[in-house]
């Protein structure tokens, strides 16, 4: 049986036993304040240390490499030359494309006709009224390379005799239409537009006739409405499909 001062003691114990234990909990749960502060210090440096990278970044992304080449200097613009058509062509012409598309090709006046009216049906916004304007400009700043003069000349052979001047060249032959009702409206109304060899070298039966004429009102021709029979028929029987059995030669003899 314990005495009351045994009784005493035992309680003192396990209150100092509670007491160690908790302090133990608290030392083990709170960070030392070396640790802290260090934490704290490394914190602050960091955006210190970082800073003059980051106010450097702006000026190595601006700066240029010395080596680097310049950006290609913008094409100049193409100057036309004057004429009545200098300013259609100008601003009409290159809502498409580039003026050198004009500069660089070198046609006849016929050939310019037909190219500015496939731009027309293609969308340009040409008046007609100016159509003509156009092609002749053209036609005199843009016309075709004499090809005679860039050939080079050949060797002369000191045996050889003297070669004959070579003939000059036919100007283009005036195509003349067979007689007929329709002659005279295909060349009042078709050569408006175009050469009349675009006739004669077409060869189409009577209903192809038909809705090429009519295409052609389409695209502007003044072929009156009483006359577009007539001249279907009489482009039908000048300038019909060719004959295929004709070319075929006979077979040979046995």
């Amino acid at each position: 049986m314990q005495t009351p001062g045994e009784h005493i003691l035992s309680k003192e114990s396990v209150l100092i036993a509670a007491l160690i234990s908790i302090l133990a909990l608290g030392l083990w749960a709170t960070p030392s304040k070396s640790g802290t502060w260090s934490q704290a210090k490394t914190n602050a440096a960091l955006p210190a240390a970082l800073a003059p990278s980051l106010h450097a970044l702006p000026a190595v992304r601006g700066a240029q490499d010395p080596g680097q080449a310049a950006p290609p200097a913008a094409p100049k613009p193409v100057e036309l030359p004057e004429g009545d058509g200098k300013p259609i062509a100008t601003e009409f012409c290159q809502d498409c494309h580039r003026l050198t598309n004009l500069t660089k090709a070198h046609k006849n006046l016929d050939d310019w006709k037909d190219t500015i009216h496939t731009m027309v049906d293609r969308g340009a916004r040409i008046p007609d009224d100016k159509i003509d304007t156009l092609a002749r400009y053209l036609a005199a700043n843009f016309s075709p390379k004499d090809v005679s003069a860039s050939a080079p000349a050949a060797p002369a052979t000191p045996a050889a005799a003297p070669a004959a001047a070579p003939a000059a060249a036919p100007a283009n032959a005036v195509v003349e239409l067979p007689e007929g009702n329709g002659k005279a409206i295909a060349t009042e109304n078709c050569q408006a537009c175009h050469k009349l060899t675009n006739l004669t070298k077409a060869h189409k039966n009577l209903d192809d006739w038909k809705e090429t004429v009519q295409t052609m009102i389409d695209r502007g021709a003044n072929v009156p409405p009483d006359k577009i029979d007539i001249l279907v028929q009489y482009l039908a029987k000048n300038f019909g499909p060719k004959d295929a059995a004709a070319p075929a030669s006979s077979a040979p003899a046995n």
